[in-house]
């Protein structure tokens, strides 16, 4: 698996991108929307983390688009009802990341982002899951899916939201395969995300088959998904915390950090029902809560009127001239990279 070389962070930002300024100027609308509502500065945790990350790896993108390094516009079948795109003359490279969305949250985005950087995807393909009995918390999978979708719209074209999973109740593992077999003629090389509390063979908790030993027994099993002169499979797990212990796998197996700042959706939704600090919901995107608070979920106490709001936040951003507080906010973020940058050098 191909690292990112340390000198993307050095040239990135020599020149510009409409497609990632773009993005810069809608997640940070979404960062400033949220600091509004929770009456939160810019500067404060976890805003400045977050800001930070994602000039850094904006940045990072914007050198490997440029060199065409990637390619986001790249196109695959990621549900049934996706129309057959174009083949290319490249062996195309996904992530495949699937998440709960329950809600999402920033760390979810970012790391989607730093998997996208460090091995060079084109994109990554977020597959939120389907209803599933044994998770009394997860709010429904119609809701999901589209509070999940508009939030991916945010990273256009670096995101892509799947509804492969709408109506099913099957795992992660199961719906790459899913995806895969509705690109059977396509040059493909797929990147499984997730965390690594799953690099297993075997489940501590359950006792039932972990991510590798799935991953291996699809590729294994004769269901002529699977074509190994077109495609290749690989793992990316999520750090958290430390290993004391290698799996033996074909599978070829990388790790990537975690974000610098704690984050989960059960947090959000306890901040929700007011188990943890109201500042808590700094950790999602505007969008999200926006979401959140119209249909109810995860028992909110906010009461906002959705469509006036999202009338009135156009309207404020169309006055204030978002693009520009974009452009000065994510250049503060790429000074304080730069100079941490050089405390470490010294």
């Amino acid at each position: 698996m191909h690292a990112v070389s340390s000198a993307i962070d050095m040239e990135a930002g020599s020149c510009g991108n409409p497609a990632v300024e773009a993005v810069k100027t809608k997640a940070y609308q979404e960062l400033q929307d949220m600091a509004q509502r929770l009456n939160m500065p810019l500067t404060s945790h976890p805003f400045t983390e977050i800001l930070s990350s994602l000039a850094r790896l904006l940045d990072q993108a914007e050198y490997l688009l440029n060199k065409g390094i990637i390619d986001p516009q790249a196109a695959v079948r990621s549900a049934p009802h996706d129309p057959p795109p174009p083949i290319t003359g490249r062996t195309l490279r996904m992530g495949i990341y699937p998440v709960a969305a329950n809600p999402f949250h920033w760390a979810h985005l970012l790391i989607g982002l730093s998997a996208l950087v460090r091995f060079r995807l084109d994109k990554i393909i977020y597959v939120i899951s389907g209803s599933d009995p044994r998770k009394p918390a997860l709010a429904p999978a119609e809701i999901r899916h589209l509070m999940g979708e508009e939030v991916i719209k945010i990273f256009e074209p670096f995101f892509e939201y799947s509804a492969i999973a709408l109506e099913n109740d099957c795992d992660g593992e199961i719906n790459l395969f899913k995806i895969l077999s509705l690109n059977l003629n396509r040059a493909l090389d797929l990147f499984y995300i997730v965390g690594a509390d799953h690099y297993h063979r075997v489940n501590p908790r359950t006792g039932e088959a972990d991510t590798l030993q799935k991953l291996e027994n699809k590729i294994a099993a004769d269901n002529h998904f699977f074509n190994p002169a077109l495609h290749s499979i690989s793992a990316i797990f999520i750090g958290r915390g430390t290993r004391d212990y290698t799996v033996e796998t074909d599978i070829p197996v990388a790790f990537i950090p975690g974000m610098p700042f704690a984050a989960s959706s059960t947090m959000i939704r306890e901040a929700f029902q007011g188990n943890r600090p109201v500042q808590t919901l700094a950790l999602i995107p505007c969008t999200a809560f926006n979401y959140a608070d119209a249909f109810g979920l995860y028992g909110s106490e906010f009461k906002l009127n959705l469509q006036n709001h999202t009338a009135s936040q156009r309207s404020k951003r169309l006055r204030l001239g978002a693009a520009h507080c974009a452009a000065e906010v994510f250049m503060a973020a790429q000074i304080l990279n730069n100079a941490r940058a050089t405390r470490v050098v010294a």
